[in-house]
């Protein structure tokens, strides 16, 4: 077995970062949604975002966790990552806008969820086939 397939490195560290990132921004607007939950008079819709949001920032730090400690882990949380932020998305960016803002045109984040479904789907790609994953990933 070659070193240069071993370790965290390459795009490894690459959907590591990705990850770190993604976990950052949506713990910041986790924080957010519950803020607003005890400051305001706010509407079911975002009891259900935070829930997600949540689930999303658990399973995205495990995936973080489990990288770092090189844990085979990783791949099945990030999965379960992805699935939970794809039902954020769409609930958030497209359903919730059709329930609370019918008048807004969703073209413009209709695009936002797809370009995150397909890095998602991409990122699953790379983990669960990369030959460097496989490696390190024990």
């Amino acid at each position: 077995m070659r070193n240069s397939t071993k370790g965290i490195g390459g795009w490894l560290l690459v959907v590591l970062l990705m990850c770190i990132l993604s976990g950052i921004s949506n713990f910041i607007l986790l924080v957010q949604k519950i803020t607003n939950i005890f400051t305001l008079n706010v509407l079911q819709g975002v009891y259900l975002s935070a829930f997600l949001l949540l689930v999303y920032c658990i399973f995205i730090g495990i995936t973080i966790f489990m990288i770092l400690t090189k844990k085979k882990f990783a791949v099945k949380s990030f999965i379960i990552a992805a699935i939970v932020g794809t039902v954020f998305l769409i609930w958030y960016y497209i359903v919730a806008q059709l329930i609370y803002n019918p008048n807004v045109p969703i073209i413009s984040n209709l695009i936002i969820v797809i370009v995150n479904i397909s890095i998602n789907i991409l990122v699953a790609a790379y983990l669960t086939k990369s030959r460097r994953v496989k490696n390190t990933l024990k």
